[in-house]
């Protein structure tokens, strides 16, 4: 039973190289698995597993997970307007089970595809010798181990219980898969400090091998600044500012440019703002995609302000080119240009770094951070700097200002984890459709998602998530 998931694996990675003809770049070893033999090999088929393989599902960086918590608002009509897919759901009314067997879970599947084929990299890198080939073998192990830790990091948050360093040794984390065979693989579920404790050795053995930064059309490649701003948020995650501020200072003076979004393209069709293509978006620092819409709640769109040109992101539904009739606002903004980004961007940067001054009393340095960024979202004549002296408000202020920037990405169920665990702001989500209400509680069990039955009877080693 235990080959049987990472069978799964093989079929996609299959789908991997033969997407890239295969038979043009690759000699197949036959033995049960395909084997790269050349760094132009790995680079190839680590380039195609984290760039331009979303039909497979490797680059997803959450998908469910804005249906949980992520300031999305779905009324009847607009459910019986778009049809939405049950999973998704089963996601916004918080149901024990989202996917009934034998239903697949793309970011499941996803992201433990994408760890065999960064496994099968850095087994495989192990053997070259060609000394000639050392720098950059040692650049592709680095990048592998990025791609890695990423997922990694967003399994064992969509999975597991936000990281509590009291409990964390005892909290049902995700299972660890060593090494790229196929058979006697136990996939037991380690705790969430044995994964972060993987996740941070993957990223930090690993930084000063990468480049500092990445031209346009390589942003899927992990870089210097894409890897300081992860190893940000992995510290962040855990509680630990005063990590991260370095990490971030890092980051950001490798990387720091901004858009003025006035300068955004103007859909004249929808009267939306768009985003570029991301290879002509100077914010993207370290590109992961993802795939969804986003239907804001009207408490998100209460958050923007007079003279915010980002609320020009949100049109009705019923002005899009997507066929839709009811007048539901809707993020439009992304799509037209195809800008599903996610990962690492400069505007998260900075607010990171603002969430930590604020959070280690660097008042003047957290308002500098916030303006550095409003001020290109906003006309000049428009923007007043923000001038916040009270830690907590201004703690505040920055979490408004993450919802403001970030609509949309899967982030915003990630932070309310952290802020009801770090900061007790007893935040609960409530949902209802189509006649049904659901709660999702401060600090419940249920914000880490249940693992579909699929794998559990594949696997029966794989603990389920408890429920409240």
């Amino acid at each position: 039973m235990k080959t049987k998931y990472y069978k799964i694996g093989l079929i996609f990675l299959i789908f991997i190289v033969t997407s890239c003809s295969r038979e043009e770049y690759l000699d197949i070893k036959p033995k049960g698995i395909l084997i790269p033999q050349t760094i132009e090999d790995f680079r190839l088929l680590l380039d195609n597993a984290s760039s331009g393989g979303e039909s497979f599902g490797v680059t997803l960086k959450h998908s469910l997970n804005i249906f949980q918590a992520g300031d999305i608002e779905i009324t009847d009509e607009l459910a019986d307007d778009f049809g939405f897919a049950q999973s998704e759901i089963n996601t916004y009314l918080f149901q024990e089970q989202i996917f009934p067997s034998p239903n697949d879970d793309a970011s499941w599947e996803g992201y433990y595809n994408l760890i065999l084929t960064t496994n099968i990299i850095l087994d495989g890198l192990l053997e070259i010798t060609d000394k000639a080939d050392a720098n950059e073998a040692a650049k592709l192990i680095a990048e592998a181990k990025l791609h890695r830790a990423y997922a990694y990091f967003n399994l064992v948050n969509l999975y597991g219980l936000h990281y509590n360093e009291s409990t964390a040794t005892t909290d049902l984390g995700v299972p660890i898969r060593e090494g790229s065979g196929l058979e006697d693989i136990d996939l037991t579920r380690a705790n969430v400090q044995q994964v972060y404790d993987l996740i941070l050795n993957d990223v930090t053995s690993s930084i000063d091998q990468l480049d500092d930064v990445q031209d346009l059309n390589l942003t899927h490649r992990p870089s210097k600044a894409g890897a300081y701003g992860f190893l940000a948020k992995i510290y962040i995650y855990q509680g630990k500012y005063d990590l991260a501020l370095t990490a971030l200072t890092n980051a950001i003076n490798l990387k720091n440019d901004l858009r003025n979004i006035f300068d955004d393209d103007f859909d004249f069709q929808s009267g939306a703002r768009l985003l570029p293509r991301p290879v002509l978006d100077p914010e993207i620092v370290w590109h992961k995609q993802d795939f969804h819409f986003l239907f804001p709640s009207q408490e998100l769109l209460n958050l923007y302000e007079f003279g915010d040109l980002r609320s020009d992101w949100y049109v009705p539904a019923s002005s899009t080119p997507l066929g839709l009739t009811v007048d539901t606002p809707l993020m439009i903004a992304k799509f037209i240009n195809s800008n599903f980004s996610k990962g690492i961007n400069t505007p998260d940067l900075y607010l990171m770094r603002a969430e930590c001054h604020a959070r280690l009393n660097n008042i003047t340095e957290a308002n500098n951070d916030i303006n550095t960024l409003r001020e290109s979202r906003f006309l000049a004549p428009l923007y007043t700097p923000i001038n916040i002296t009270d830690q907590n408000e201004l703690i505040q202020y920055v979490k408004d200002e993450r919802r403001r920037e970030l609509p949309g990405n899967g982030e915003r169920t990630f932070d309310i984890k952290r802020y009801n665990l770090h900061d007790n702001d007893n935040i609960s989500v409530t949902h209802t459709l189509r006649g049904n209400t659901a709660m999702l509680n401060p600090n419940s069990k249920n914000w880490a998602l249940p693992i579909a039955s699929k794998y559990i009877l594949l696997n029966p080693e794989i603990e389920q998530n408890p429920r409240d």
